[in-house]
């Protein structure tokens, strides 16, 4: 059995109530989150920052932890950034396209990306409701 790819991946939001997410796209490829392969002698937090860095050229002000997620070719270290102004990337590397687009409008997203967002999104509304007593 194959194993799994670890990823670090990144999430950057803006607008009103963080509706905007940073999407990057190869050429011809689908949309996705940035992110990529963690290194060897890599932790997820670094990885996630060189990714970021190359992908958009953006260098979050923090990145903090989410949560891990795990599909049956990926395993991926879910971080957000944050940033002390409106980011602004610019495509690199071997990224042809990135902007911030609302998900409902991401129609080409990628489904194990899609997946990971509704389990995240999901996992923060879960943390958030308040429990009966």
């Amino acid at each position: 059995m194959k194993q799994a790819k670890h990823r670090a991946t990144v999430i950057c939001r803006y607008g009103k109530e963080g509706a905007k997410w940073l999407c990057v796209r190869k050429p011809k490829a689908s949309w996705t989150l940035p992110g990529g392969k963690i290194e060897a002698g890599e932790t997820p937090q670094q990885a996630a920052e060189r990714e970021l860095f190359e992908e958009t050229g953006l260098q979050p002000e923090v990145l903090r932890f989410l949560m891990r997620y795990e599909s049956p070719q990926r395993v991926h270290y879910v971080f957000e950034a944050a940033f002390a102004d409106k980011p602004a990337p610019a495509a690199g590397n071997e990224i042809a396209d990135c902007r911030f687009m609302r998900l409902k409008r991401a129609r080409s997203l990628k489904s194990e990306i899609r997946l990971l967002i509704e389990s995240l999104l999901a996992q923060q509304t879960e943390n958030t409701v308040p429990r009966p007593e």
